[in-house]
């Protein structure tokens, strides 16, 4: 058993290596943007590979799944695999396979006609609605149309010149102060800024704009809060995320309370319904509740915000708590190497 790990500055890679001291287990560090990258897996004789690949960084969003699906052709067992990431960070993807496998995405519609969505957005729904571009995560690109006329406007823009789906440079920058003070690391992301910067000028240079479509979902109304459940494996575990003040949104607030106490039993039980069905490795669910109490799945991903990469509690499959300390690398590579 050999398994090879990207060679990057993201959390997880770092834990896998002290994964792999901590069991004696044979590992390499990659370069996974080589063109030699294949052959050398097969002259080092690999056997498991480990990526967590990011969606801001316009290289990975590129190659990395390509890379990984042939990987998995030859026999090796990835993380994240075909099931888990085909559909990361792509949420019209999303829509499809989570009604594929009945689950409760909140209701959705796309569109790649503007007659056809003109005339929808003037005859056949309601405002509000909220508009999605297919890329983005912490509530980027997501907006609220209250009116055809704004619809409308909408449509023109994604039906010609489109819109850049990688963040603005300063965009969010108060929520981004008021998470590192709650999380008591503001003088260490203060000393990223300016990394953090160059990848986003970088990000908005290299995407290309979203158009040709637009993406529409059903505005739940009356929600204070969103739940984020996460299903590694057999366990679970989430927060409850309040929306920000005088808006809809709840990703990217700031506002994030991870306290099983908040969470409904309902939903856990349900993300592990759902992560069964996809056959995932790895998956986060953000959930609205109606105003009928049903639940509603806003988005998912294989990749989720985890500081440190540690947990304090989980739920296991027959739901029972358990306050016990994980991190999240353990409970990949737990099973990954199994396999």
């Amino acid at each position: 058993m050999k398994l090879a790990i990207h060679d990057s500055d993201s959390i997880l890679n770092f834990n896998c290596i002290q994964y792999c001291k901590n069991n004696n287990i044979e590992y390499v560090l990659v370069d996974s943007y080589s063109s030699e990258i294949i052959n050398f897996v097969k002259t080092e004789k690999v056997t498991h590979y480990f990526w967590h690949f990011h969606h801001i960084l316009y290289e990975d969003i590129l190659m990395a799944r390509y890379l990984l699906f042939s990987l998995q052709k030859m026999g090796i067992k990835v993380y994240p695999n075909f099931n888990t990431s085909w559909y990361f960070d792509d949420k019209v993807a999303e829509k499809y396979i989570l009604e594929t496998v009945g689950a409760p995405v909140v209701p959705s519609w796309v569109f790649y006609s503007k007659k056809i969505a003109l005339n929808w957005l003037r005859n056949e729904t309601k405002y509000p609605l909220v508009a999605k571009l297919r890329r983005g995560a912490g509530s980027y690109n997501v907006i609220l149309l209250r009116s055809y006329g704004e619809a409308k406007k909408y449509c023109d823009k994604m039906f010609s010149k489109g819109i850049n789906p990688a963040p603005k440079i300063f965009a969010d920058i108060k929520s981004k102060f008021i998470i590192a003070n709650r999380s008591n690391n503001l003088i260490s992301r203060l000393k990223k800024m300016p990394r953090f910067f160059k990848i986003m000028l970088k990000a908005r240079r290299s995407f290309p704009n979203e158009m040709g479509y637009v993406y529409f979902q059903e505005f739940i109304p009356g929600a204070s809060c969103d739940y984020r459940i996460v299903v590694v494996n057999d366990k679970a575990w989430g927060s409850m995320r309040k929306v920000r003040d005088n808006d809809f949104r709840a990703s990217g607030a700031g506002q994030s309370y991870e306290d099983p106490s908040l969470i409904p039993v309902s939903l856990v039980k349900l993300a592990f319904e759902i992560s069964d069905n996809l056959d995932s490795q790895s998956m986060s669910y953000d959930f609205v509740i109606d105003s009928e109490g049903y639940p509603h799945i806003v988005e998912c991903s294989c990749f989720f915000g985890f500081d440190g990469g540690d947990g304090s509690f989980y739920w296991d499959r027959d739901l029972v708590l358990h306050y016990e300390s994980f991190r999240l690398s353990d409970v990949i590579l737990d099973k990954l190497l199994v396999d």
